[in-house]
């Protein structure tokens, strides 16, 4: 599992966001501070209406394709607690369609640049 020490390496680089039908996400892009490559991505997700999830933060770990629990220390930390194992699957696609999306329009975004 990733650890906090293992987020110090990381730099965000963008904050997307985007609904599906009655299905809502935002996440933020962070990239290797060395390599400058796609880390990660923190996350939150929920509904309005069926299937009834509730807001949710996640870390979706770029290195090993996990989502990860998060538990935020505003303005102080941002704290992992092991892979979410019990992850509705809808969710965890749906989340995975968005990060796909968002991160081809990041790289598109990073081909512009001069």
């Amino acid at each position: 599992m990733p650890s906090p020490e293992h987020l110090g390496k990381f730099e965000m680089v963008g904050s997307f966001g985007g609904s599906e039908d009655n299905l809502h996400i935002w996440g933020k892009l962070h990239i290797n501070r060395t390599g400058r490559t796609v880390g990660g991505w923190l996350l939150d997700s929920w509904s309005d209406g069926a299937p009834y999830w509730l807001p949710k933060f996640h870390w979706f770990d770029k290195s090993d394709g996990k989502l990860y629990h998060v538990y935020l220390e505003f303005g102080r930390a941002v704290n992992l607690h092991g892979e979410d194992t019990n992850i509705d699957p809808k969710r965890a696609k749906f989340i995975r369609k968005m990060v796909e999306k968002w991160e081809l329009e990041w790289l598109e975004g990073e081909g512009k640049k001069p």
